[in-house]
Formats: C-alpha cells, structure tokens, sequence
C-alpha cells in the first residue's frame, strides 16, 4: 500500500474522519471510471461508488495491511459491480467513451470519436473475465500482480487475460477498417 494511503487508513482507524474523506476523495474517480468501465452504466456509477465506499467505511476498521490499498479497494468495487449485475435484469447500454480534444480538427474529431465508441462497446462485449482484467491494467494501471491478488487468477492468467482482450479488440477494430496505426495506445 502507497506510504499516503496507509498513513490515511491508520490515522481513520484511530478515527479521523478527515482522514476517510481524504482517501474517498483520493479514490473516488478511479473506483468510478472501473465501475463504468464493467458495467457501461453511467447511471448507476453514482449509487455503486457510493455502496464502495460505505462498504470500505464498515469494513476499514477491520482492514490489516497484507497487501496493495487498490487490490483490496478494487476487489471491493468489483464486488459491488458483480452484485448489481446479478440485481439487473435489464441489458447494460454501450459504455461511454473517452472524451476527445475539441481543439483537433473536425475530421480528426469525428474519426476519434468513432473509434472511441466503437473500442467502448467492443470491450462492453467482452466476457467478464477479459473485461476486468483490461479495466484493471489499462485504465487502473494495476501491476499483473495485484489483479491476480484480486480476481485469485494467477499472475500468468492475468497476463493472457490482458493480452486476449487487447487481441479482440485490436482485430474488432481492424474488422471496423481501422488500421494498426489508430488503434496502438
């Protein structure tokens, strides 16, 4: 766990609510980008970040520091994203995608955009196992180590997990005529 949040969980057990606040504020964009990245759900993002972070707040003060802080705070995000989707009977809609520069040319804008959603709704389609991976190691930038931690897969799983996704992607995308040269991160 990073130095900050170890310092922040000490200092909320011994029951400064400042220092709660400052990890919520710390986490808070990170646990909602996976959120919406598992689920494609910007409006349920809202109502599952909050179930997060009440969930670390009744279950912080019985956390040991035995691993990474985002291992064990995203395992929990993932907890909470897999019992809304047990919950949900509806179909997810496509996720969102990224924002893009409005400074860039409108051909260039449109172009983006598109491949932007069409890599949104490609990675929506992806089994969970893929999908998670990815929003864990893309998005989360978590080391292969610690989404092993956190979905119990083996570190060399985890790896073939991530490179599966990317591979389905990458040949959604080329399917859609986009060339290697708009789809390398």
């Amino acid at each position: 766990m990073g130095t900050q949040d170890a310092d922040w969980m000490e200092r909320w057990r011994r029951g400064d609510g400042a220092a709660f606040e400052a990890i919520v504020e710390r986490w808070r964009r990170p646990v909602a980008r996976f959120l919406l990245r598992y689920s494609g759900r910007a409006d349920l993002v809202q109502d599952q970040c909050q179930e997060v972070f009440l969930r670390v707040y009744q279950s912080g003060p019985r956390y040991r520091e035995t691993g990474a802080f985002p291992g064990w705070l995203f395992r929990i995000a993932l907890n909470v994203a897999r019992d809304a989707g047990r919950r949900r009977r509806d179909p997810a809609p496509f996720m969102e995608a990224e924002p893009v520069d409005p400074a860039a040319p409108a051909e260039t804008l449109c172009r983006r955009r598109e491949l932007a959603d069409l890599m949104a709704r490609a990675a929506a389609e992806l089994p969970e196992t893929l999908r998670v991976v990815l929003a864990l190691r893309h998005d989360e930038e978590l080391s292969f180590e610690e989404i092993a931690r956190l979905t119990g897969a083996p570190a060399s799983t985890v790896k073939s997990r991530f490179a599966a996704a990317l591979t389905r992607l990458r040949t959604r995308l080329e399917q859609q005529g986009y060339g290697p040269e708009e789809i390398t991160p």
